[in-house]
């Protein structure tokens, strides 16, 4: 008997493949990809990627959830990559919700698996585990994509240092968060704020990639971190 959450997933990612499969139907539809092009051939077989959690998912959570946490990855790598373009990053935001959608797919299976009996407090700490691990990844690929942009960067200089320090201030959080939940927490708000600060205060750092954006998911762990700890620590 499956958990009412699992359904909750199963519904969402149902809804979700279906509008994924409907713009990759009317993309080919207007003849838009093309076999010649390795970068289209990349988009094609992402898209088999996905079908294939997608079916996985009804047999094994884990597995499923996996996936499709790598097919987010992988489609950061060819909007960021390899596509760029005017709307660069737009696509790699559309797909989180499924990178999300994998992340509690390995939570329901950790709950439902791995001990059941484990209080509430370690399912919170594998998730927001789980989830940072990926944050890590797309940094990552955000860092590397930035490497090979056109764009002038002076990482001496402001307001472009701060693309260092920020990086420097994820590092250290992503240590802390291991064997200290509060420290995390408290430098993760810290890095949302300078990159809030950066993107208020400079046009060039404001217009060198969705930030804001990014940046928002990791302030939200950031402040689960802090609550858990005093939350669960005073309880």
């Amino acid at each position: 008997m499956k958990s009412k959450s699992t359904k909750i997933l199963r519904i969402l990612i149902i809804v979700y493949a279906i509008l994924y499969f409907t713009g990759i139907g009317i993309i080919l539809y207007k003849g838009e990809l093309s076999l010649k092009n390795l970068n289209d051939i990349l988009f094609l077989l992402l898209s088999v990627i996905f079908l294939s959690a997608f079916c996985l998912l009804w047999v094994n959570e884990k597995m499923a959830g996996i996936i499709f946490m790598g097919w987010n990855a992988g489609v950061w790598i060819h909007d960021l990559c390899l596509e760029g373009g005017r709307d660069r990053g737009m696509i790699s935001i559309m797909a989180v919700p499924v990178m999300v959608i994998g992340a509690l797919s390995c939570l329901e299976w950790y709950k439902s698996s791995v001990n059941p009996q484990l209080s509430v407090p370690f399912h919170w700490k594998y998730i927001l585990r789980v989830l940072l691990l990926n944050y890590s990844v797309l940094y990552i690929i955000v860092v590397i994509s930035e490497q090979f942009s056109d764009k002038p960067y002076d990482y001496f200089s402001l307001p472009f240092i701060l693309f260092p320090i920020l990086f420097l201030v994820f590092i250290i959080g992503f240590a802390f968060s291991w064997k200290h939940e509060l420290l995390a927490g408290l430098i993760f708000v810290l890095w949302y704020i300078i990159m809030l600060a950066g993107s208020v205060g400079y046009f060039e750092f404001r217009d060198s990639g969705p930030w804001i954006m990014f940046g928002v998911p990791l302030f939200l762990q950031g402040l689960f971190y802090i609550k858990n700890y005093l939350w669960f620590k005073s309880g």
